[in-house]
């Protein structure tokens, strides 16, 4: 009642039916990637967006925001339309997400899902998701995403940041896809300093078309 989040669910949902209209083919991952990857951290003045923040007294105040408050940022629906990349994923990248999650019994995913378990995610930091958190960094770690293109032709250049207690560094740092076209990156974080809190970053696309593609990142660095 006090975050709002019961009035963002079915505005969300209204937003997914109308992508759901205009490219019917696509998955429900799809129509979340187009959502999330195409907000912004903006709100209508242009100012970062604030969080709520409460005290012992219950006084409250206003923060600045991280991911943990608005996820990918506040959703714009025109721009959801025409994401110009998407981040998909199927049914087999589900089950290779729970196979590849410690302390998950595969015999149990076989007898509820009827599939035997597939390992080539190698991690499930690598599941195809608009948004990159590595809980428990240790030294350097590499998760790889997938991006389809869905509108025309059009190059992007890529671009992380990330706050100093982690390194963060994006591979290619280019690529030109066709219209249908899948490709891969590689996103690599390494520990700088240990603070006992989470950094926070982002990965930026921008298209030669206009298009830009913003993902979220989350880490906390440990020495081991």
């Amino acid at each position: 009642m006090m975050s709002g989040t019961s009035m963002a669910a079915p505005h969300i949902a209204g937003i997914a039916a109308l992508i759901k209209q205009k490219h019917p083919h696509w998955s429900p991952a799809a129509i979340k990637s187009a959502l999330l990857t195409t907000s912004t951290k903006l709100d209508r003045a242009g100012r970062p967006l604030q969080a709520q923040q409460y005290s012992d007294t219950e006084a409250m105040k206003l923060v600045a925001a991280t991911p943990f408050d608005y996820g990918s940022g506040h959703v714009n629906p025109r721009s959801a339309l025409d994401p110009g990349l998407i981040f998909d994923a199927g049914y087999e990248d589900y089950i290779g997400f729970l196979c590849t999650t410690p302390g998950i019994d595969v015999h149990e995913i076989r007898n509820y899902t009827n599939t035997p378990c597939n390992y080539t995610m190698g991690h499930p930091s690598n599941f195809n998701t608009p948004s990159i958190t590595i809980s428990h960094l240790v030294k350097t770690q590499t998760v790889t995403r997938t991006v389809t293109n869905v509108a025309e032709e059009e190059t992007y250049v890529i671009t992380a940041r990330m706050q100093p207690a982690v390194a963060i560094e994006a591979n290619p740092p280019a690529m030109t896809l066709r219209p249908g076209a899948s490709r891969k990156f590689t996103v690599s974080l390494t520990v700088r300093s240990v603070t006992g809190a989470y950094s926070f970053g982002e990965i930026l696309m921008k298209g030669s078309r206009g298009h830009q593609v913003r993902i979220p990142v989350v880490a906390m660095g440990y020495w081991r």
